[in-house]
């Protein structure tokens, strides 16, 4: 408290003294002038002349700026009147030099912006704590099923409250409109959990969690302002979810997304423990904690580890195995939260942190060159007593100064850039919504520049104020000292180049990596052929379709009428659309192998259900048997088809066909009567090619009444997205239509994030080689500015132009290759970081490592062409007149 009274009481003093310095300095004068006076009368009267009893006076009275010094000192304002002139100084020099000025405040702003927008992402995702109370007491313990949940709940004393969640898609009809929002099925505890209360209305309450009692739901602050006109009584009003009437009894919070800012209903989850299938079979809550007081994370999450695997014995449908849980990790619910996003996050900031890098090495190659014009100016001060801790800190104002306007500049860069950011940015990255910049940032920014400024005006200050140290008078700045410092000056600027091609260097292996494994995953074929195929998601309410028979006539209806459009060739449906969300495994009996719960059943990595021409619609290759036909029906004997991998995994042999399959829980075998071809579900790095496909017209209780139609076409499948849209309506108003989209764009957005990657990186390293390029430019051209009568007296006895060219040239291959070995050590070591990034190739693919630091040297030499012509067209006469 003392020290921050201390502080407190020396701003103000400043500021006081700043405020009233004018009238101290005239007062200061008027008092110096008096005393200057009495004395001066008193040596007349001892009888000198004028002239001499003046200067008799001021010898007596001493340095009348050294009085004025002292003063200021004393008034504790000496640094801070310095710092201002220095700044002043700075500026009007700034001014003198404005082609510097500009490439430097460019350079410097360029790197800047980048760094503010990228550090404003970083913020928002990775720094900002979650928008809830005391969000370090939140973990995240994984997913499971409701049984596993209500057993962990009973079991976990290291928990104040442990809540589950599962996001979900209905439709919702408010009267006017059928939508299909996203939305989320949360136990009545979650909203207490997170310390969050609606805007408007009331939250869940624990009878809300009872069947028949969850016909409520609390909506979002977009959906209310969008769907229902902010109005404050859409409280109590009622909307149809499913086609089940419901409730909304509150509008949670602007700022509430909770799990994913898709979301935009919530409602209360409700287990039925009577069936087994549903509570046990069916993985699919995500659970979350808030930890008990007197407990820590570490303490927490190894209660999870440790309680987890004991519930194996509790499954009443099969034996999980050895393994079971074993590998159950619980983390920070900010970590989960972030996932994945995170890494490319901090890759990112990374590689606009090593731009700004190389912009400071040019800027202080910039300044380098500029110090050798001024030896003068520094011979000239250092003579009139301005010590080298002088010299040096007027040098470093000045690139503060240049720093803080690149700054400036570069904030209004990353406001601009932001912009383009959040909507170049995959759709699924997390709090996005949150991104700006705020204090957080400009406090950032603040930081940045003053380390840019230091980082690149030190060294060249230091290298400047080297050759006029101890200097007393002009006639110090000799020839051959001019010399020497130039030698000086030309190996330090050789060795911030040399520095600034290693960083570029690392920094386009690194993108080449990435652009080189965003090249392999566009080329994998992904099973299918998804040329001139369209899809969209029909999302019948549950309540008005509960009866499979209308269900069946619904999508009967639906697909009958598309066939008929004009360039349609092939129809059919699926119920989870592969590379659009994630499809769900299953965990078989086997029959022979694995029949019962008294062995671990295996799994397999996908199960879809398709009507009959889905594998034709797609062009999925079938392999043998037979596919669906529309005799498969619900009274027909259960049949399956099988991707390759799983016959090849249970049926090594071969002939797989024949055999029979079933559902975990007591049902009938389904006979396997196709192989097709493996397919990528999840995504184009799906590993995973095991499917089990069955009949829609069988499906089971894991089945939904949302499918996606497809159609493949002749044409351009796009035109007729409106048609399927009014085909749907016309069948069924109360049944909404969405994501409708060809099969192209589904497989262009499933690399959304890794294209958003590899262009950004791109683009930072295609600004570290220009950077470097023109680095290079610099340094030589500097050098044959510097060498101007060396080379004149070569070229005047007799030395050829291509011997000259090979000095330049050589000097900057010599540097780039130096870079280049320095770059390719550090890539070796950082691009380990981008493995789990890759997609078939090696964080040490040979090929990069070789091309990119020899096309870099490549275009080092290309920059350094120019300098080396001017070099073979220097006048020899001229160049030793200059001399």
């Amino acid at each position: 408290m003392t020290r921050s009274r201390s502080w407190f009481a020396t701003i103000r003093g400043w500021a006081r003294a700043l405020l009233t310095r004018s009238a101290v300095e005239d007062d200061l004068s008027e008092e110096i002038s008096f005393h200057l006076e009495m004395e001066t009368e008193k040596y007349r009267r001892t009888g000198l002349a004028p002239e001499a009893a003046r200067r008799a006076a001021r010898i007596a009275l001493g340095s009348v700026d050294g009085t004025r010094e002292g003063h200021r000192d004393a008034r504790g304002t000496r640094v801070l009147e310095d710092a201002i002139a220095d700044t002043r100084y700075a500026a009007r020099w700034l001014r003198r030099t404005p082609s510097f000025t500009v490439s430097a405040v460019l350079t410097l702003a360029l790197g800047i912006g980048a760094n503010v927008a990228i550090f404003s992402v970083v913020d928002a995702i990775i720094l900002r704590p979650l928008p809830y109370p005391r969000p370090e007491q939140l973990l995240s313990l994984g997913s499971g099923s409701a049984g596993e949940f209500l057993a962990l709940r009973e079991r976990l004393r290291g928990f104040s409250q442990l809540g589950a969640y599962a996001t979900q898609t209905h439709p919702i009809d408010d009267g006017r409109q059928a939508l299909r929002i996203e939305g989320a099925a949360i136990t009545t505890s979650v909203l207490s959990l997170l310390g969050v209360s609606p805007q408007l209305g009331r939250g869940f309450i624990e009878e809300d969690g009872i069947a028949g009692n969850n016909a409520v739901l609390l909506i979002s602050d977009g959906l209310w302002k969008r769907q229902f006109g902010a109005t404050p009584d859409v409280v109590g009003r009622g909307v149809l979810l499913e086609g089940v009437p419901h409730t909304i009894i509150g509008v949670m919070p602007p700022d509430f997304h909770f799990p994913s800012r898709t979301i935009e209903y919530w409602q209360p989850g409700v287990f039925n423990t009577a069936d087994l299938g549903a509570t046990w079979a069916i993985g699919d809550k995500s659970l979350v904690g808030r930890i008990a007081p007197g407990v820590t994370v570490e303490q927490a999450q190894r209660q999870v580890r440790e309680v987890w695997p004991t519930l194996r014995k509790a499954n009443p449908l099969w034996d999980p195995g050895e393994s079971y849980r074993r590998e159950v990790a619980p983390k920070p619910l900010q970590a989960e939260v972030i996932g994945a996003s995170g890494r490319v996050v901090w890759l990112l900031f990374g590689c606009v942190l090593l731009v700004l890098l190389i912009g400071c090495v040019n800027v202080a190659n910039l300044l380098l060159a500029r110090a050798t014009a001024r030896e003068r100016e520094f011979a000239v001060r250092a003579a009139l007593g301005g010590g080298r801790g002088r010299l040096v800190r007027q040098l470093v104002t000045e690139s503060l100064l240049i720093s803080a306007i690149g700054s400036v500049l570069g904030v209004a860069i990353a406001l601009l850039a932001l912009r383009w950011l959040i909507n170049a940015m995959p759709t699924d990255v997390p709090r996005a919504h949150e991104i700006s910049v705020n204090g957080t940032v400009l406090a950032f920014t603040t930081l940045l520049t003053v380390i840019t400024g230091v980082l690149f005006g030190v060294i060249p200050a230091l290298r400047a104020t080297t050759a006029v140290s101890g200097t007393t008078s002009m006639s110090s700045v000799g020839g051959g000292r001019r010399a020497t410092h130039g030698i000086a000056h030309h190996r330090v600027s050789g060795a911030l180049v040399a520095a600034e091609m290693a960083l570029a260097v690392l920094l386009v292996i690194g993108a080449t990596l990435l652009a080189r494994s965003f090249s392999a995953l566009r080329r994998v074929d992904p099973g299918f052929h998804p040329e001139q195929v369209i899809a969209a998601r029909v999302s019948p309410p549950g309540a008005s379709y509960n009866d499979p028979g209308r269900t069946s006539a619904l999508y009967l209806a639906v697909l009958e009428r598309m066939a008929g459009l004009p360039g349609v060739q092939r129809v059919s449906a699926v119920d989870k659309l592969p590379l659009a969300q994630s499809v769900w495994g299953i965990s078989p009996r086997i029959q022979g192998q694995f029949e019962d719960a008294t062995h671990s059943l295996p799994t397999i990595g996908h199960y879809q259900q398709v009507t009959p021409g889905y594998f034709a619609t797609l062009d999925i290759p079938l392999k043998q048997g037979r596919v669906f036909t529309d005799a498969d029906g619900a009274d027909s004997p259960p049949v399956t088809v099988v991707t390759e991998s799983v016959a090849r995994r249970f049926w090594p042999s071969g002939g797989a066909i024949g055999h029979r399959v079933g559902y975990p829980w007591k049902s009938p075998w389904l006979t396997i009567v196709g192989v097709v071809a493996d397919t990528k579900q999840d995504s184009l790095r799906d590993t995973v090619g095991a499917s089990m496909y069955v009949p829609w017209q069988q499906r089971t209780r894991m089945s939904g009444n949302e499918m996606w139609v497809l159609a493949r076409t002749s044409g351009d499948p796009v035109a007729i997205a409106a048609q399927i849209r009014a085909i749907v309506r016309e069948v069924d108003r109360t049944v909404p239509v969405s994501d409708v989209r060809t099969m192209g764009a589904v497989l262009s957005a499933s690399v959304q994030r890794a294209r958003f990657t590899v262009m950004l990186v791109g683009a930072f390293a295609f600004a570290a080689l220009l950077l470097g390029a023109i680095g290079i430019y610099g340094v030589m051209s500097y050098l044959v500015g510097q060498r101007t009568r060396e080379m004149g007296i070569r070229l005047a006895l007799g030395a050829p132009l291509g011997g000259v060219t090979r000095l330049v040239v050589g000097k900057a291959a010599t540097l780039a290759a130096a870079g280049a070995v320095v770059g390719v050590v550090a890539a070796i070591f950082a691009t380990r970081l981008l493995g789990s990034m890759l997609y078939e190739v090696s964080a040490t693919d040979p090929l990069t490592f070789v091309l990119v630091p020899t096309a870099l040297i490549g275009v080092a030499l290309a920059a350094s062409a120019v300098p080396a012509r001017r070099a073979t067209r220097v006048d020899p006469v001229r160049a030793l007149r200059a001399e």
